[in-house]
């Protein structure tokens, strides 16, 4: 790790709190001189570090560049973290990753996406220092029943972490949809590496897209889209406490889980439509099965329903 990186490291971990250079210099075993062109090439770079004659250098609380260093300081696992200023999808660039040979819970971050995909071939809008796009690659998952399931555990783990750093209630449209005061907050694409001869599963891409301080969205989005309106979030940490809550919730009991998620669902015993090979359902949402399936009665028959769009038919949102 470069001078400049181990730097960063230190101040994000001792964010708000002044570190003076001498400290700075034997931590790193290098010179004062070094220490000062370091911290310049990171001003330089958009970080806000504050220096003070007598006390040292400190990273100010509003700092929010996306960097390895801030995110792995609030980790205990050592993961590979790679972060851009922008690529066109955080899921293309895992697929190559994965392909050459990335590491289980490596993590791609970007900036903003120039062309974020979601479900179905849709767009995400991913505008610059106003979200989290990140992919992560998970190699242990070996069959179809993680694949199915790993949307739920993504969307309860990212709920788990807005309610533990910011205290705010979010709401989970199946399947891969999280909802904050009745609009669409978040995104989870999942995608499949498999081998085409062996039908095993070598990899699972989560891509998770959030609008976290968001304020303006394109015309099509402004009746379905909001964000969280955290205007001064570390995003580090954010990030970080969502991949602490990911990599814990896959070893977790997924009967717990899936409770947990019908819990915090905003679509069970709601009327909604669907699709079924070009034909358009109604119907009543029962229970989501053990598989992450919707179970819905429609016309005194049960139908389930493994994938696909839902509309909820009027309201869900409850303000109380």
């Amino acid at each position: 790790m470069s001078v400049k990186n181990e730097i960063i490291s230190l101040l994000e971990k001792n964010r708000d709190t002044p570190i003076s250079g001498q400290v700075i210099a034997d931590s790193l075993n290098v010179t004062r001189a070094a220490v000062w062109k370091a911290i310049k090439v990171l001003k330089e770079e958009g970080y806000n570090i504050d220096g003070t004659p007598n006390k040292g250098y400190i990273l100010l609380g509003n700092n929010d560049i996306l960097s390895s260093q801030g995110i792995a300081c609030y980790l205990d696992e050592d993961i590979d973290i790679y972060t851009y200023k922008c690529l066109d999808s955080t899921n293309t660039q895992m697929k190559k990753l994965a392909v050459d040979g990335g590491k289980d819970h490596s993590v791609i971050i970007a900036e903003q996406q120039s062309a974020g995909r979601g479900r179905f071939g849709r767009s995400f809008y991913s505008p610059a220092k106003k979200g989290i796009y990140m992919s992560v690659l998970l190699k242990s998952c070996k069959n179809i029943h993680d694949a199915a399931i790993i949307t739920i555990q993504s969307a309860v783990a990212i709920n788990r972490a807005i309610k533990r750093l910011y205290n705010l209630k979010t709401d989970i449209k199946w399947v891969n949809d999280l909802y904050y005061q009745g609009k669409k907050i978040c995104g989870i694409l999942t995608e499949v590496i498999s081998d085409f001869e062996s039908e095993m599963i070598e990899a699972i891409i989560i891509g998770i897209g959030i609008n976290v301080s968001t304020s303006e969205f394109p015309s099509e989005l402004q009746n379905r889209a909001t964000s969280l309106g955290l205007n001064n979030v570390n995003r580090n940490q954010f990030i970080a406490e969502i991949l602490r809550q990911l990599f814990s919730i896959i070893d977790e009991d997924f009967e717990l889980v899936l409770a947990e998620y019908k819990r915090l669902s905003c679509v069970l015993d709601k009327e909604i439509e669907f699709n079924v090979k070009g034909q358009k359902y109604k119907g009543i949402v029962k229970d989501i099965n053990d598989f992450g399936n919707l179970v819905v009665e429609s016309d005194g028959k049960e139908m389930i329903l493994n994938s696909g769009e839902i509309s909820i038919i009027g309201e869900f949102y409850e303000t109380k």
